[in-house]
């Protein structure tokens, strides 16, 4: 799925325009115990450091936290966190009866379109990087590649959410490409290990290698420790600075 090499280096002295469907995002990010809790620059590091680009545009799409304060408070912690790293938020009221999303899958769309420069003279992006994994958008993927200017077209989703039909059609593009969001999520939450049945270590004989499994949770506890240990020095500083006369 998107090869272990895909994208890497691809996009250097390139800027990527990132458009994130966060319904999708945060139901991919569960397996690796985020949610709404996330940093946008440590996925915009992960993108950067696979492709060589630079995140040059930002367009988070999603449904309007409830009204009433009951539901969603790490939804609008996070839409905090996107408003202040920069993305423009594109928030659609939830359905009335259901409280499904909305009509974010327009407002992705439009963002698709947004970061291809169809409603400015150039395009915000050499680069389109798209955070979703419904094959609906293929017609607007399909779409963008169009217009010159955009150079490279990257769909970032999970291995389990992308159809063998919605693959061989994006690889059909020749401009297009998946890269793996694992990966990336991986990256941002190195004390979460993934022993699904399919990245498990195993022997030479095909067994689970229970030494490899053992130090691999050595490793992931050794690295969620000093990501604790950095954000607390981190929060530590930026309550200093705050502080200080």
């Amino acid at each position: 799925f998107g090869g272990e090499g895909e994208g890497e280096g691809e996009c250097v002295g390139l800027r990527i325009g990132l458009v994130l469907d966060l319904h999708y995002l945060q139901l991919a990010g569960s397996a690796f115990s985020l949610q709404t809790d996330w940093d946008p620059r440590e996925l915009e590091a992960a993108l950067e450091a696979r492709t060589g680009g630079s995140v040059a545009c930002r367009i988070a799409c999603d449904s309007e936290p409830d009204a009433d304060g009951k539901h969603g408070p790490g939804k609008a912690r996070l839409h905090g966190r996107l408003a202040a790293a920069g993305y423009r938020l594109a928030l659609s009221p939830s359905k009335a009866v259901s409280r499904t999303q909305g009509a974010t899958d327009v407002d992705v769309a439009c963002a698709m379109f947004e970061v291809a420069g169809a409603f400015s003279p150039s395009p915000c992006a050499d680069v389109l990087a798209l955070v979703a994994g419904d094959a609906d958008f293929l017609p607007a993927l399909r779409a963008v590649l169009q217009r010159p200017e955009l150079r490279r077209a990257y769909v970032i989703a999970g291995a389990g959410a992308v159809s063998r039909r919605y693959r061989d059609a994006i690889a059909a593009e020749g401009r297009a490409a998946l890269l793996p969001l694992d990966a990336l999520l991986g990256q941002m939450a190195p004390g979460v290990l993934d022993l699904r049945a399919g990245r498990r270590p195993r022997r030479s004989d095909g067994v689970a290698d229970v030494e490899g499994v053992m130090d691999a949770l050595e490793k992931a506890a050794t690295a969620a420790t000093a990501n604790a240990n950095a954000a607390a020095t981190a929060n530590a500083a930026a309550a200093n600075a705050a502080a200080a006369p």
